[in-house]
């Protein structure tokens, strides 16, 4: 068995909810189902592992509150949005290849997590 690869991901921070969509299978081939969604402790696990995107945001401008954030792994885009301020709407940074290069290598760990936690899951749906 292969490890389980990630499409894409997405960290809600405004629910506590992270859905992730598997790229292939641990058996390796083309992932074919609904994504993944954690919610609850194994969620608030996966959010508190975004201190490379936090830190990233803060070094550009301080007192920001992440909403929201989302990873294409196969292009490398990071969406993020931010928390709106008084009455505007939320706001969204995307950031692309080559300056989100760094930011997905610092958040290696946070995508660890969340693919044992995909496998996991997967493997209780298949018991199912």
């Amino acid at each position: 068995m292969t490890a389980l690869t990630l499409a894409s991901y997405k960290l809600q921070f405004h629910e506590d909810h992270v859905r992730a969509v598997p790229a292939r299978d641990e058996a390796g081939c083309p992932f074919a189902g609904p994504g993944v969604d954690v919610r609850g402790d194994e969620a608030h696990a996966i959010l508190a592992l975004a201190t490379p995107f936090r830190a990233w945001l803060e070094a550009r401008e301080p007192g920001v509150t992440l909403r929201s954030l989302s990873v294409d792994l196969a292009s490398q885009r990071v969406l993020i949005t931010l928390e709106p301020i008084a009455e505007q709407r939320p706001r969204v940074v995307r950031i692309d290849p080559p300056h989100s290069d760094e930011l997905l290598a610092a958040a290696a760990p946070l995508e660890d997590a969340l693919r044992a936690v995909c496998t996991h899951k997967l493997r209780l749906r298949t018991r199912a």
